[in-house]
């Protein structure tokens, strides 16, 4: 990122997500449902067989990802070159593997349970907005690291 308040963004979002997932684990272990105004999707999704894999909530794992995305994005913001870019990749990597999962948990809330928790949509919004971003992160290295071989040939 070139500008200096932008490259903050990735890890705000970031905070954010992480801040819904954990809301969300905490909710769900003191067997509590999120508010969602007068809306009781929220109380069908986090009660629902899918709100747990082998007994962990999926906020959990969420948070998780979200605590691994936050350390790499803090660390992008000192390094550089090579080292930049690889952790760049694996930002990516998590956010390309978190916005799957988001993807098949909101395919099973329009499907299977037939109902939404707006937490976990607004988790799924963050996680492809941080995928996008890192997609293109990625895009610009690949350009430079190309511009940079066609010009040393």
């Amino acid at each position: 990122m070139s500008s200096r308040n932008g490259r903050w963004m990735v890890p705000g979002l970031v905070l954010i997500g992480l801040a819904d997932a954990v809301y969300l684990s905490v909710l769900h272990w003191q067997g509590e449902v999120p508010p969602c105004g007068g809306y009781g999707g929220c109380a069908q999704v986090n009660t629902s067989p899918f709100a747990e894999t082998f007994g962990v909530p999926i906020a959990a794992m969420g948070a998780g990802l979200y605590a691994m995305m936050l350390a790499v994005s803090l660390a992008r913001l000192r390094l550089k070159g090579a080292d930049f870019a690889y952790a760049t990749l694996v930002l990516y990597s998590l956010a390309l593997a978190g916005a799957l999962f988001v993807s098949y948990v909101t395919g099973l809330e329009a499907l299977v349970i037939k109902a939404f928790c707006y937490w976990c949509l607004v988790l799924a919004g963050v996680t492809f907005l941080l995928l996008g971003l890192a997609a293109r992160d990625v895009w610009v290295i690949g350009s430079r690291t190309a511009r940079y071989r066609v010009t040393r040939a």
